[in-house]
């Protein structure tokens, strides 16, 4: 049973729409779960309180309107600035929203709070020197994930309603599986990237990032997406007829017997839904994983060195900070000195390597699409690992070479495939109560399909 249960979005605006509530007392609601919750978690990093109550008395309407959320910090809002976390990086104002975040408010929903991430957005945990770290709501001594930490945190603690976050190497899906929440990423190019950071016009890794939502259901997903995309789906079908795609020889490593239970299930869910089994071979995914590593050192290396670069013009020295991480002087967050010491390892030797793993990347997503179709629904295991301790995250992910554990959640983004994480609660772990989380994927176009069979796998397994 999903300990987490309350009133997903859609609920709310079932209510508000019946006259049981009002975005008055809905808004208000969150906003005092939020701070009750705020010195345990620390996932907001600004609250927008007496606005939030002030647009509720008189929501704009529309498909979200009167429900409070929360945005990611590196999302543009206008009138704020980004931080990305960094103490020495310039800050970012924002004259005005990002496209997404206007949507967002056209379609009626209030913002209430920015939410915490970690330094440069770059770490499977929400820490860094300007706000510290986020925790975890099922316990807080575990990481709420990253980057879209603060994200997961308020939305699984009904501190928001939903929220909105980036995904380059599963920073959306990370915390949600981490939180027992939903997370879907969708696939590059559906969502507005404009004023979102880190931008990165001209870099093949910007289609590796999605921008989507984290919610406490999958219709809520559904009805997000409708709100962001450029192109929003048709109403829900049943996922009979689907086609069940089950990997075979893919790079996996599972850590806790609960992630294997709840991907068995899943598997009996789907089919009784009626969908139809496929087994397909998965061959180079450990070469896409140690491409990727050599793809992020040749391509975030110089720009995370320039924004690194303080207001004053002291620019970056890795050796220097070397010697300050190791006195605890250091002037950037310890899960992105992790990253930063391991480029010049990664790094390729020239630039055609680049354009080789490119080339690569675009050959095995052209048979992939193929392969999938537009019925065709990829089931894997979102992680390999449960929320894990404080520090034991960056220490597991953030190191050179293949890690099973993370594998199928960075398969999508180099893939580009959309796709969702759904929290097995049925499932949950006997000694600590955490939930795994089941990922479904899809090419690109197919994502009425995906969301279809989400609907299907959520009703089986939370």
């Amino acid at each position: 049973m999903n300990k987490s249960k309350r009133p997903d979005a859609t609920e709310l605006l079932r209510q508000m729409e019946s006259g049981e509530r009002t975005a008055v007392s809905i808004v208000a609601e969150h906003i005092e779960r939020l701070e009750a919750n705020h010195l345990r978690l620390n996932a907001a990093v600004h609250v927008c309180k007496d606005e939030a109550l002030a647009e509720a008395k008189n929501p704009r309407p529309g498909p979200l309107s009167g429900l409070p959320i929360s945005i990611k910090e590196t999302i543009g809002i206008g009138g704020q600035n980004i931080t990305a976390g960094s103490k020495r990086m310039p800050p970012i104002h924002c004259a005005e929203d990002a496209p997404v975040v206007r949507r967002l408010r056209d379609a009626g929903a209030i913002i209430l709070a920015r939410s915490n991430v970690p330094e440069f957005a770059m770490a499977g945990e929400t820490e860094n020197l300007i706000y510290g770290r986020t925790n975890n709501p099922l316990d807080e001594t575990r990481t709420a994930g990253g980057s879209s930490g603060g994200e997961g945190a308020l939305v699984a603690s009904g501190s928001t309603a939903l929220g909105l976050g980036t995904d380059l190497l599963g920073s959306i899906r990370i915390p949600a599986a981490f939180c027992g929440i939903v997370g879907f990423k969708p696939a590059s190019h559906l969502v507005s990237h404009e004023a979102i950071w880190p931008a990165l016009p001209g870099s093949y890794l910007d289609s590796l990032m999605g921008v989507g939502p984290l919610t406490r259901s999958v219709r809520d997903a559904r009805l997000v997406y409708n709100v962001i995309a450029d192109t929003p789906l048709p109403p829900p079908q049943t996922a009979r007829g689907l086609h069940l795609i089950i990997p075979t020889g893919f790079e996996l490593a599972s850590k806790a017997d609960c992630i294997d239970a709840a991907y068995v299930m899943a598997q009996t869910v789907l089919e009784v839904a009626g969908m139809v089994t496929q087994e397909r071979p998965f061959p180079g995914v450990d070469t896409h994983f140690l491409n990727l590593q050599q793809l992020l050192a040749a391509e975030l290396e110089k720009p995370f060195y320039d924004m690194l670069t303080t207001a004053d013009g002291q620019k970056f020295s890795l050796v220097a900070e070397t010697l300050r991480q190791a006195v605890g002087r250091g002037t950037i967050y310890s899960g992105l000195f992790q990253l930063l010491a391991v480029v010049p390892i990664l790094k390729p030797r020239s630039a055609d390597r680049v354009t080789e793993i490119i080339r690569a990347y675009d050959q095995a997503r052209a048979e992939l699409y193929q392969l999938l179709g537009r019925n065709g629904v990829l089931l894997l295991p979102t992680l390999g690992i449960l929320a894990p301790k404080h520090g034991q995250m960056n220490r597991a992910s953030l190191r050179p070479g293949v890690n099973g554990t993370v594998t199928a959640m960075t398969f999508c983004n180099t893939m580009n495939l959309p796709a969702i994480t759904v929290p097995a609660w049925k499932d949950p772990d006997p000694a600590t109560g955490l939930v795994p989380g089941v990922m479904l994927a899809c090419a690109p176009g197919a994502e009425a399909a995906l969301l279809d069979a989400a609907a299907a796998l959520e009703a089986g397994i939370s």
